[in-house]
């Protein structure tokens, strides 16, 4: 009985600490490319159409923590407008808040971004666009489920004794800056190459809750590329790669998708219907060392003219999959892409 009970508590602390790690690091979807406002500013208004609305949920950890497992929602809708003749500009907001573990470790930010797409040829086949982005962010916990060793007297647990611990309250805010370049060419709607890179947190804000402390939030720097590839009449391969540095924490998610068009006549980057499945890896290490295979994602997509629905399943391969069993956890993305007045006549953007 005293084994197991060192085991239980081994591992609770074990989860908190992942907690605060991921407290001091960003969000991250295994979707991310249907959470284009979180990736990129430059992919503000990067459709085809004038608006856009985006929602994503993320559940992890159910398996290892039922009653308080990961739980992830963002959302946003941004605008795309013409910009003289070949050009386009683009604006939107997003919000998203994450909540996790038993502190109930929480980060709401609110971000407004603008971008500016710019023709490099008369054809429109080569762009390249720019953006910024502003957030205000909010990070807070509750203190009053900590826990901590100054409260064990002797072999018993006093819940009502001090933790010896000090906390500037229980929220923090902090504005944050990031910027983003993306180029891509497209040669029709299933032929198309792109790659991106964005910069998160330049201005590295204080997130610390203890008072007379600093504890600055890493800078996060993302490179993000894809293609479409036609092998079929109705088949395509969209290979997708991201990679995330921020501080000692590095992490490459890569993957390829298989594209069944199952109506090849309407089927556009604007609307139609097809079906996408496939195999995603992601590897984590601490500054490109120690690199270990974190999660095998199987990832769905399904587009039905202007909604594109995303589903997948992350089956844990890390060090936690024999208490997670492998059970990740689901994520859900949904996406409607409208215009004003009528449908793009030509398609100047992929679906990325």
């Amino acid at each position: 009985m005293k084994m197991k009970k060192q085991i239980k508590y081994t591992y609770i602390l074990m989860m908190l600490l992942v907690s605060f790690s991921v407290y001091s690091q960003d969000l991250h979807f295994s979707q991310y490319y249907m959470s284009p406002l979180t990736l990129n500013p430059a992919m503000t208004g990067l459709f085809n159409g004038n608006y856009r609305f985006t929602g994503n949920y993320r559940n992890q950890w159910q398996s290892v923590l039922p009653t308080v497992p990961f739980r992830t929602f963002a959302g946003s809708v941004d605008l795309s407008a013409k910009s003289g003749t070949y050009n386009r500009v683009g604006g939107g907001v997003h919000l998203f808040s994450d909540q996790a573990g038993s502190l109930n470790l929480a980060r709401t930010q609110v971000a407004g971004s603008v971008s500016y797409l710019l023709a490099l040829s008369r054809n429109r086949d080569y762009f390249i666009a720019a953006g910024i982005q502003a957030a205000m962010n909010q990070s807070s916990f509750n203190y009053l489920n900590m826990t901590t060793g100054n409260q064990w007297t002797g072999n018993a647990f006093d819940a009502n004794a001090s933790t010896g611990e000090i906390f500037d309250g229980r929220s923090k805010s902090f504005a944050s800056a990031n910027l983003g370049i993306m180029w891509y060419h497209i040669s029709n709607v299933r032929s198309f190459q792109y790659i991106g890179g964005s910069i998160h947190h330049i201005n590295r804000p204080n997130i610390s809750l203890v008072p007379n402390s600093v504890d600055r939030l890493y800078t996060k720097y993302s490179v993000h590329a894809g293609a479409g590839f036609k092998v079929k009449p109705r088949f395509d391969l969209n290979p997708y790669m991201l990679t995330l540095i921020q501080g000692p924490s590095f992490e490459l998610t890569s993957g390829i998708l298989g594209k069944f068009i199952l109506d090849e006549r309407k089927n556009s980057a604007f609307g139609g219907t097809a079906f996408y499945i496939g195999p995603f890896l992601r590897i984590v290490g601490d500054d490109e060392t120690n690199l270990s295979s974190d999660a095998l994602i199987i990832s769905t997509k399904l587009d039905i003219d202007s909604f594109t629905f995303g589903l997948s399943y992350d089956i844990n391969v890390s060090g936690l999959s024999p208490a997670s069993s492998g059970r990740g956890g689901p994520e859900i993305a949904l996406q409607y892409v409208g215009a004003f007045k009528s449908k793009p006549s030509k398609t100047f953007c992929p679906k990325f």
